[in-house]
């Protein structure tokens, strides 16, 4: 009970300094950036303030739209289907708008449903992740993995209307039950998180590794649950548009020069990068986004490379996965919050190696987050 007083302590604290920031963010950034449709719809129509309304920015919006009204949007099949059905099952506790033109405005029951669903589900995956990694570390590493979590630079999209938390929250949970030896259990989480962001997949071979490994009996039928969800999407794809992997193949309707139809290997895009950075005005908000995508991406590879002695093979694998599957589409485009899963699963040894070097972590990660949160709630592109 300690333990999760001072989690939820410090996600308390987060959510906070999230909101102020956010709330003085006006002040540096007077014009709101609006570089996504439907702000009007879905976010102002709540008549909260801007500090908000603000969380619900970017793909929140779509996640809102779908919530209400389901897959009517153009290309909304990008999206996952478990997190928009989840805010529409919670919507319903709070009232509802009536006089509302649903055909034009989304209810704002669902963007406080979806606000609060993040938030409760990334302070539940806190306290699963210090469990997790307190299976193989002591308590204090574990504890201070959990803070550097907290202060990573993007940790505020799992406050956000985004899969980011609900993802974290399966992944973990699904990978305490396979350390725990309950595979059933296991297979039906994966499942679900396959119908939840495209990168649940890679949690297969995560549990095939394990249960291989594992010292217990394992049927390995139980596997053949774990892509249940995708399948399941893959379904419906097939029956409304004809095309089971629409979720992919509408990307590049989203901008940022997608690939939604062929894999883009990872020197290509690095060598893009590169053209990008000698062809931009550095002072410009494009160089900017290009070179956090670009920091965001080859720092945290470079971390798997150096790191894979230390960090367990199967963690190690999806997360390493789960990074350059990101980048397969051409861009390293919301590489900063796609890196959020992978950093999580190497995080104790992150911790380890730079235990020494808490506060400048620290200091430095919260400067950084403090720029990107302002960018994001006034409506300028991130990830």
């Amino acid at each position: 009970m300690h333990i999760f007083k001072k989690i939820t302590a410090s996600f308390l604290v987060w959510r906070f300094l999230l909101f102020l920031i956010a709330f003085v963010s006006i002040y540096f950034l007077p014009i709101f950036g609006g570089r996504f449709p439907y702000a009007d719809r879905v976010l102002e129509i709540t008549h909260l303030p801007y500090w908000a309304w603000g969380w619900g920015n970017f793909d929140g919006v779509h996640y809102l739209r779908i919530a209400q009204d389901g897959y009517k949007a153009a290309y909304s099949q990008a999206f996952f289907p478990v997190f928009p059905v989840l805010i529409r099952l919670f919507s319903f506790i709070f009232p509802k708008d009536f006089s509302l033109n649903t055909t034009l405005y989304t209810d704002p029951s669902f963007f406080y449903s979806g606000l609060i669903l993040s938030n409760v589900f990334f302070l539940s995956s806190l306290y699963l992740l210090f469990k997790l990694i307190n299976i193989d570390f002591k308590k204090d590493i574990a504890f201070l993995s959990v803070i550097f979590l907290l202060a990573f630079p993007t940790s505020f999209y799992f406050g956000a209307i985004y899969t980011e938390s609900l993802f974290l929250l399966l992944s973990v949970l699904s990978v305490y039950l396979i350390r725990s030896n309950k595979f059933v259990l296991a297979a039906i989480v994966i499942a679900v998180s396959t119908a939840t962001r495209i990168t649940g997949v890679l949690l297969i071979p995560l549990y095939l590794i394990e249960a291989f490994n594992s010292k217990k009996k394992i049927n390995f039928v139980w596997a053949l649950i774990t892509p249940i969800g995708l399948l399941a999407y893959m379904c419906y794809l097939k029956t409304t548009v004809n095309d089971p992997l629409y979720f992919l193949t509408s990307q590049p309707f989203f901008g940022a020069q997608r690939s939604g139809n062929e894999i883009i290997l990872l020197p290509q895009v690095i060598y893009r990068y590169f053209r990008i950075f000698l062809t931009t005005d550095i002072r410009s908000l494009a160089f900017f986004n290009a070179f956090i995508e670009f920091a965001f991406t080859i720092i945290p590879l470079g971390a798997l490379i150096f790191l894979f002695k230390k960090v367990r093979f199967s963690y190690w694998f999806f997360s390493i996965c789960t990074l350059l599957l990101g980048t397969f589409t051409g861009t390293f485009s919301s590489m900063p919050r796609y890196v959020l899963i992978p950093f999580v699963f190497i995080l104790p040894q992150i911790v380890v190696v730079t235990r020494r070097y808490v506060k400048p972590f620290l200091f430095m990660s919260g400067l950084v987050a403090i720029v990107l949160v302002i960018l994001f709630v006034r409506g300028y592109w991130i990830a």
